[in-house]
């Protein structure tokens, strides 16, 4: 799984962080917008990631879940 988050479109609900801790962060001294930490989760976070894109009001989230060809 790959994670990709588009900053601009954030709106700082918090979700995300809430429920994937392990892959977002919404600190307070950024305004609680959104922060990747982890753009390549193992699979035991792939749960909570697509439910934070689910929970994510603005589409902020993209999940790529099939690997890329090589070559």
């Amino acid at each position: 799984m790959k994670v990709t988050v588009h900053g601009a479109m954030c709106v700082a609900s918090g979700n995300c962080g809430y429920v994937a801790a392990k892959v977002f962060r919404n600190r307070e001294e950024n305004g609680g917008y959104v922060e990747l930490l982890d753009p390549n989760p193992p699979e035991t976070e792939w749960e909570a990631v697509r439910e934070a894109e689910y929970l994510c009001p603005s589409g902020t989230i993209q999940i790529e879940d099939r690997p890329i060809p090589s070559g």
